[in-house]
C-alpha cells in the first residue's frame, strides 16, 4: 500500500512526517513525501486562469496513492480541495500533527472520500500505528 504524506508546515511537518515514516515502513507502508511548500503551488485556484504547471507536476503522485496523511493541516491550503477533488473524494484519509490542529482537521475531513477519526499526534506511537492501521483496511 502506497501513502502520500502531504506536508504544508514547514519544519514542523517535516519533524512529524519523518517520525511517523519510521513507524509506517514496518506496517509495510510505502510513503512519498509531498511537501506543498517545496510544491510551488500558488495560493489561489481560479478557473479563469489555465492550471498552473505545479498543479499537474503533482497531480501523477497523488493519483499513485492508495490513501493520504496531512501533516500539519493548518498549513493545508483551501485551493487544494479544488485542484484535487477526484483524487481526494476517492481515497481514505488521515491527520497528524504536533496536537494544535483540531479546527483545520475539522474543516478538512469533507474533503477526503473517508477520514480516520483518531489524529495522530506527534509522539503517541500506539496512536500512529491504530490509525494506519486503519488506512490499510479502508484501502
Amino acid at each position: 500500500m502506497r501513502l502520500a504524506f502531504i506536508i504544508g508546515g514547514g519544519a514542523d511537518g517535516l519533524k512529524v512526517a519523518d517520525w511517523l515514516w519510521h513507524i509506517a515502513c514496518p506496517h509495510g507502508l510505502e510513503v512519498d513525501l509531498l511537501d506543498l511548500e517545496a510544491a510551488g503551488l500558488p495560493e489561489v485556484c481560479s478557473s479563469e486562469v489555465p492550471t498552473p504547471p505545479a498543479v499537474h507536476d503533482l497531480r501523477p503522485w497523488l493519483a499513485a496513492a492508495d490513501a493520504f496523511v496531512v501533516v500539519r493541516p493548518a498549513c493545508f491550503p483551501d485551493s487544494l480541495a479544488d485542484w484535487y477533488a477526484p483524487q481526494w473524494r476517492t481515497r481514505p484519509a488521515a491527520f497528524a500533527g504536533l496536537g494544535d490542529d483540531d479546527d483545520a482537521v475539522a474543516r478538512l475531513r469533507p474533503f477526503f472520500a473517508t477520514t480516520v477519526a483518531e489524529v495522530i499526534r506527534y509522539g503517541r506511537r500506539g496512536s500512529a500505528d491504530r490509525v494506519l492501521s486503519l488506512l490499510k483496511k479502508e484501502k
